[in-house]
């Protein structure tokens, strides 16, 4: 939305103003549905029509903005969506910054409301403006940017009295030609305040629940109160004194709160409040309070009041009391913030923490309590020790006496069937009727035998329970148990045993006792016992089972084995399938599943039974499903898992199936494969768009780079021509012209000179904009690591040579050692990190005495930042990469392959070595005057060299040189079967002439094709053009190489290929081509070389799949940045192959084929 502010005084304000009316005569009803709402005398809301006419009178005629009639369309629609909106809304229109408002806005501006309508808003809002609107309202303006302020404090006048409001507010510049912001505001005072009270009563109840006594806890709570004057501004607390004796604690004591007395437990805050307070206060200063059992407001100028009241100051009276009584019995004064009101937040916020420090008192009290408890509780013990001592005394008489009925009941039972038996204190056996010796098989040599003789005659696993009882009976104890003795044939047999001691004067001399024999008994009881607890295991299981079956998600089912019926279903079921509620046997499952996969639940329900196994599927339901919008997406997906339910014979009787809802992940399975889809298509248009500025940039920097190449080679000659000119006798004109064309000469190197510069600058930001965007793909291949430290070197060397520079480079010894011909690795990267050092490395000794360059190449097992390259300081890896050289495939024959670049200039101190690997970084201010560049270079390197599995770093003296180094990963590989190369002897026997070679050059573009056309007619080479991959198929039909043309028609060596072009691209035509020649409709191999501004590794794959030509040695696609003088010897070359192909009609071999422009 945009509008215009129109001058009041302007002959075009009047006209604005009275021509709508002229042209377009209409009611006042449809003037007004124009003007929108501002207008209206009756919207049917009272408050909005108030409001509206506060607006309609304010003076807008003396700001900046006119007079309200005549505001444009587009602001009085502004001002219609501000006034509706429900929200706080405002409008800071004009230079003069004029106050615009809704009516939700008017209640915050408090007491300034009506008059801030049509003032500046500093002026309505005065102090409150100046120091806390004005900056972010700057702001906005200046940037045009959305500012935002969360919380904000603001005090000011307002429902009478100076109030604290936190506001939350979002400045929008207003887009278009308008002069303003709009300005959303959210009052969140409550909020805030809500918050830090939610925050001091947890801090309290912290502080407060450590503290058991109940002494310490009154102490404590003023001095937790003081921690947050903010909160409570004052505060002092009076609590009932206790009687310490007394058996009740203080809440709980008969005693009324009317006759106790309250001491001053303790008072923070002001000492202009605190130091006028009584030490101890009587019931008669609370006979206004004897009902009071919430905190209640008391206000400073409230009559009558209690004497303790402060005349200057309002506070809240807290009465406190435990949870276990209403006896009030501590009173707390809390002092309340002046710049809030006492509102219904503020009360319940109040009652809240009573609550909170009636649990803590009663916390407290009950500690006490259980003190006192205690301590009776100790007392009573003592008591029951002595009645104790006093009962034993007794009980050992009644002993002697139960002793002496033994001896006499020993007589009788001897000649009964119950064994009888008497053991000395250690355990030998001193007294055994008949009945007991039979029992347990005792000889009778174990009479007075060995001490402990009952454990040889007792059953071994009950040896462990016995020698308790034992002890019980040696100790003065009697006891009955059951054991079992060790029979004849080591069988247990039950006895039912009694045990007690025997007495003398108080002390046990002996232990005495009969057994009775239970062994049939025992045998039923286990029997029985074993019977009911199986039948309990059953009824438990299947009640357990049945809980389980009603309570879980998941759908249960079970069915017949023939007739495909369900015979139980749980409640989940129900609700999965839809299917209504009814008996078992009226269930047809054939109602609730999908039409078309009804065959598939009845083939799984049939293999169930057939082949008795478990089968699980997954199938539809009638039942539509729908989000959790209610949007329906369609039918159920359900997982059944079905398997045999088996007899107590081992038959099948039936199926058992469980049966889960997994719509949701079936839509989220179909979701995530859009996403999928759609990730890939974004990444191939971010990719393509990447494609498109590349060739869009860079081609017009060829064609320049072209023109000023071939202008340099015309002034060139011309010079050459000038100087001798120059050398004739009293030849003037010829050292004129001399210094013309040396002076045209130095420009157009200073063209090129900054072309490769523009071009190298933008190359950087293109590979830099693919990091970011995660579209650079390393891509390894077989390359021959000689070659290329070759291909390196060629490219620079004519500009070493240009500036006097001395380039070298050397195979470290450590290749031969390791046998490392042909690895895989991305030469593309690899080069263009060498590019970028090798460009600065030329860069910095152009102004040094000694120019000297030198390219190193070696190997390594282990990481060359492991002491390998001890001299240089790697860069620790600033992200982590996930890189193809991480592989299984890297880790058996892996090694490291590092290049160092050396030179001889101008070094750097430590400090700029820390700055150089950083993006848009240089060592210094110095470096970027003197030497240029964009302080990309470095850091591509970094992030290149990282992805590759490797590290880069740097060695430098000042005023001595630098030395760079880099390594990747990569591994030990075979040579390509395309890198079949010619003989040498073949080679030396052709004549190499460029007027023998004639190229087809494929391109749309007419700058490029004049600019190509020409440089290669300068260096004696037969060209034809053209347009398009249709042209150039047509152009073949001509040539002698189609079948049936006669041997006269134009010959053909190479064809320079275009990759985007209209009609036909150069990738189709390749393939068409090469299609020809395999049916024999072209005769030979014609080399094609890819002319493109898209040499990405995705581009070369493309390329050579279509049928273009492979550099020789299979180090990758040709980068030249621009084509050159290197190019045509390239061109001069792949021709001279082809020509010696014809003549031995051996298998073509496919040479160096891209060329990056």
């Amino acid at each position: 939305m945009s509008f215009s502010f129109i001058p009041r005084d302007s002959n075009l304000a009047s006209m604005h103003a009275v021509s709508p009316a002229k042209e377009f005569p209409s009611s006042h009803i449809t003037k007004t549905a124009q003007q929108g709402i501002l207008f209206e005398s009756n919207t049917g809301d009272l408050h909005l029509d108030e409001h509206l006419g506060y607006i309609r009178n304010a003076d807008w005629a003396s700001t900046s903005l006119g007079p309200l009639e005549s505001w444009p369309q587009d602001l009085m629609q502004l001002c219609q969506i501000s006034l509706l909106d429900p929200n706080p809304r405002s409008l800071i229109l004009g230079p003069d910054r004029i106050l615009f408002y809704n009516e939700a806005y008017s209640e915050l501006c408090g007491d300034r409301h009506p008059h801030a309508l049509g003032q500046n808003v500093i002026e309505a809002w005065g102090e409150v403006a100046q120091d806390l609107i004005s900056g972010p309202l700057e702001t906005a303006e200046r940037t045009g940017r959305r500012v935002q302020v969360e919380d904000q404090p603001l005090v000011y006048l307002r429902n009478g009295f100076l109030e604290r409001v936190y506001v939350r507010w979002t400045i929008v510049p207003l887009a278009g030609y308008a002069q303003g912001v709009y300005v959303s505001l959210t009052d969140s005072t409550e909020t805030m305040l809500a918050e830090k009270r939610r925050a001091a009563i947890r801090a309290l109840n912290t502080a407060w629940n450590v503290v058991q006594d109940p002494l310490t806890f009154w102490q404590s709570i003023p001095q937790s109160l003081a921690l947050d004057p903010f909160l409570f501004p004052f505060a002092f607390l009076y609590t009932a004194s206790s009687d310490p004796d007394s058996e009740y604690c203080i809440d709980t004591s008969p005693e009324p709160t009317q006759t106790m007395r309250f001491k001053l437990e303790g008072a923070v805050g002001s000492s202009e409040i605190t130091s006028h307070l009584p030490g101890e206060l009587d019931t008669g200063h609370f006979e206004l309070l004897s009902d009071l059992k919430d905190p209640i407001l008391f206000r400073s100028n409230e009559t009558p009041k209690p004497t303790w009241s402060l005349s200057a100051q309002d506070c809240i009276l807290c009465p406190i009391s435990s949870n276990r009584s209403q006896k009030v019995i501590a009173y707390l004064f809390l002092g309340i913030d002046p710049k809030r009101p006492y509102n219904d937040a503020y009360r319940e916020w109040m009652n809240e923490f009573t609550r909170c420090l009636s649990n803590a008192v009663t916390s407290a009290l009950q500690s006490e309590e259980q003190a006192r408890n205690q301590r009776r509780r100790a007392a009573a013990v003592a008591s029951e020790q002595h009645l104790l001592v006093t009962a034993l005394a007794d009980r050992d008489k009644e002993v002697v006496a139960v002793n002496e009925e033994l001896q006499r009941t020993l007589e009788v039972v001897d000649m009964a069937n119950v064994g009888v038996f008497n053991y000395d204190l250690e355990g030998r056996l001193i007294y055994a009727n008949d009945a007991f010796s039979k029992m347990t098989a005792c000889p009778p040599e174990m009479m007075h035998g060995k001490e402990l003789v009952f454990l040889d005659l007792t059953y071994p696993e009950d040896t462990e329970y016995l020698m308790p009882k034992w002890k019980c009976a040696t100790s003065g104890q009697s006891c009955t148990f059951e054991m079992r003795y060790r029979g004849p044939k080591n069988e247990g047999l039950w006895v039912l045993a009694a045990v007690v001691p025997v007495l003398k004067d108080g002390i046990v001399t002996s232990v005495s006792g009969c057994v009775t024999n239970i062994q049939d008994t025992k045998l039923r009881e286990t029997e029985s016992a074993q019977r009911l607890q199986a039948l309990e295991r059953a009824k438990a299981w299947e009640q357990r089972f049945a809980n389980f079956a009603e309570l879980a998600p998941v759908a249960i089912f079970f069915g017949s084995q023939s007739h495909h019926h369900l015979s139980y279903c749980n409640r989940a079921w129900f609700e999965i399938t839809g299917h209504p509620v009814v008996a078992f046997e009226q269930i047809d499952w054939s109602m609730i599943v999908y039409e078309e996969d009804l065959e598939l639940v009845r083939s799984m329900w049939t293999e169930v039974i057939a082949a008795n196994k478990a089968v699980s599927t997954q199938f539809r339901l009638r039942r539509r499903w729908s989000d959790g919008n209610g949007v329906v997406i369609g039918p159920v997906w359900v997982t059944a898992s079905v398997l045999p339910e088996y007899k107590e014979d081992g038959s099948i009787k039936g199926i058992i199936g469980t049966m889960l809802d997994i719509s949701a992940l079936k839509f989220a399975e179909t979701v995530q494969h859009m996403k999928a889809q759609e990730a890939l298509e974004a990444k191939r248009q971010s990719s393509n768009f990447i494609d498109m500025v590349s060739h869009e940039i860079r081609n017009p920097l060829s064609a320049v780079f072209h023109c000023a190449d071939a202008a340099q080679d015309t002034l060139a000659d011309m010079l050459d021509l000038a100087s001798r000119l120059a050398s004739a006798p009293k030849s003037e004109s010829g050292n004129q012209l001399r210094e013309l064309i040396a002076n045209a000469v130095d420009s157009i190197n200073t063209i090129i000179s900054c072309t490769q510069h523009q071009k190298g600058i933008v190359d950087d930001i293109l590979v830099l904009s693919k990091l970011d965007s995660n579209l650079l793909q390393i891509t390894p291949s077989a390359v021959k690591v000689t070659a290329l430290l070759r291909d390196v070197e060629k490219m620079f060397e004519a500009e070493a040579q240009r500036s006097n520079v001395q380039l070298q480079t050397q195979a470290h010894p450590s290749l031969e050692e390791l046998n490392v011909s042909w690895a895989m690795l991305d030469p593309g990267r690899v080069q263009q990190v060498l590019i970028n050092l090798l460009t600065n490395a030329i860069k910095f000794c152009k102004k040094k005495q000694l120019r000297k360059v030198t390219i190193r190449a070696g190997a390594s097992r282990i990481r060359p930042s492991e002491n390998v390259l001890p001299d240089i300081d790697f860069v620790v890896a600033h992200s982590l990469h996930d890189s193809v050289y991480d592989s299984a495939e890297f880790e058996s024959h892996s090694f490291y392959l590092w290049f160092t670049v050396e030179d001889t200039g101008r070094g750097m101190s430590a400090e700029e070595k820390t700055r150089i690997f950083a993006r848009f970084s240089q060592g210094s201010a110095r470096t970027e005057t003197e030497y240029g560049g964009s302080g990309l270079g470095l850091f591509i390197s970094r992030e290149l060299s990282e992805l590759q599995g490797g590290e880069i770093g740097v060695a430098s003296t000042l005023d001595v040189g630098s030395t760079f180094a880099f390594f990747v990963k990569t591994h030990h590989t075979d040579a390509p079967a395309s890198t079949k190369g010619l003989p040498i002897q073949l080679k030396q026997k052709i004549k190499k002439s460029s007027a023998d070679i004639n190229i087809l050059v494929v391109e749309d573009n007419a700058v490029n094709q004049k600019v190509l056309r020409k440089q290669l007619t300068n260096h004696a080479y037969t060209v034809a053009v053209a347009d398009n991959g249709v042209d150039c198929l047509d152009y073949l039909r001509t040539t002698k190489h189609w079948r049936g043309n006669p041997s006269s028609a134009p010959a053909l060596s190479v064809i320079l290929m275009d990759i985007e072009m209209p009609k036909m691209n150069g990738l189709e035509a390749t393939k068409m081509i090469r299609q020809y020649e395999k049916e024999g409709k072209l005769m030979g191999h014609i080399p094609i070389i890819a002319v493109s501004a898209n040499a990405r590794q995705e581009q070369t794959n493309m390329a050579l799949e279509a049928g273009m030509e492979e550099k020789d040695g299979g180090c990758g696609p040709h980068m030249a940045a621009i084509v050159s003088r290197g190019f045509f010897l390239m061109v001069w070359e792949l021709a001279e192959r082809e020509v010696q192909r014809f003549v031995t009609r051996d298998e073509p071999a496919r040479v160096a084929a891209w060329i990056y422009v």
